[in-house]
């Protein structure tokens, strides 16, 4: 990973650094046309910021349909079918990431087979590439604080299908024997997944794995149960790479503190936001139309680890050179 000082505007006591990694989509054939078809959906949509994202209407018998309200939306879904599936039947659930974590797949986890023109999409995307990225990030961090000498716990808040966990444990060439992973998540459907991808990696549920479908917003942000049943300080490194922008800043805050409780001094809380910066911020939540999220800049970020009593000093920011997301490392 090359680590560079960051450029771009920040708070002056923030300490923050810009990173490389290579991707999927480098050297990748119609990469160029791919970006500047998007970067042109992109700027029109800001052009006309009265314009809203398309809706999910579902019809009798429940099948969800793609309603777009724009003649952006209309334009970037016609004729990309696996586009229109991943949008009404995985979003806003944690395998609509797995497709952009892994879209040279041939079909999407429902089952509808991926075209052409959608794969271009989920491999250039600018978000797709932040998802991949920030993912990158909480890898090259993991070894500051899971170590094959001693037995390690690491609990992930909503951890999806854990791609980026179990990315991170096989590039760090972590042993799985030493590694306690609990996985927390409302979605059954995104455990299953999980645990079937961590048995691959050779870690077991009641062995080194334990899955637990809660409601964070239910058992850690409005009371703290899930503290209860996970206990204080008994953690080295807490990720929750993909819930910190579903929060408002207060329950962010709140949020923050309780992950803080689960880890032991010297670990560490690893949470991402989209920023506000991000170059194709509104292709993603106007054109596709991603769900509700509250983008951020880093000077909000910094209001909500200080409203949750963390001190600067104990507080890393990386962004990658997509620009999409920032990397909060917070030390305990």
């Amino acid at each position: 990973m090359n680590w560079q000082p960051f450029r771009g505007n920040a708070p002056a006591n923030m300490t923050i650094f810009s990173a490389s990694f290579p991707d999927v989509s480098d050297q990748w054939p119609m990469k160029d046309d791919t970006a500047r078809e998007i970067a042109v959906l992109d700027r029109a949509l800001k052009a006309e910021p009265a314009l809203r994202p398309p809706l999910i209407e579902f019809e009798e018998g429940g099948q969800a349909v793609l309603v777009p309200q724009n003649r952006y939306s209309e334009q970037a879904y016609r004729n990309r079918p696996a586009l229109e599936a991943w949008r009404t039947r995985l979003v806003p659930t944690a395998l609509a990431l797995f497709v952009v974590q892994n879209p040279l797949e041939d079909r999407l986890p429902e089952g509808t087979k991926m075209d052409s023109d959608s794969r271009q999409w989920f491999i250039h995307a600018n978000d797709a590439i932040g998802v991949r990225s920030r993912a990158k990030v909480l890898s090259a961090l993991v070894e500051k604080y899971i170590h094959n000498e001693s037995e390690n716990n690491w609990v992930s808040l909503a951890s999806g299908a854990a791609i980026p966990v179990l990315e991170a444990l096989r590039n760090a060439k972590l042993d799985g024997q030493q590694v306690y992973l609990t996985l927390v998540d409302k979605d059954p459907v995104a455990l299953r997944w999980a645990e079937t991808m961590a048995a691959q990696e050779g870690l077991t549920v009641g062995e080194q794995l334990t899955l637990l479908r809660r409601d964070l917003v239910h058992t850690l942000v409005r009371n703290e149960d899930l503290l209860l049943e996970l206990g204080d300080h008994q953690a080295e490194l807490v990720d929750a790479l993909g819930i910190f922008e579903y929060f408002n800043d207060a329950d962010a805050a709140i949020f923050l503190q309780r992950a803080l409780r689960l880890v032991r001094p010297g670990g560490a809380v690893i949470v991402s936001n989209m920023l506000t910066s991000s170059p194709q911020i509104d292709f993603t939540l106007r054109c596709i139309g991603w769900e509700h999220i509250f983008p951020r800049s880093l000077q909000q970020l910094q209001d909500i680890h200080l409203a949750a009593d963390v001190p600067v000093e104990n507080v890393t920011v990386i962004v990658p050179k997509d620009g999409v997301y920032a990397v909060m490392e917070v030390r305990a």
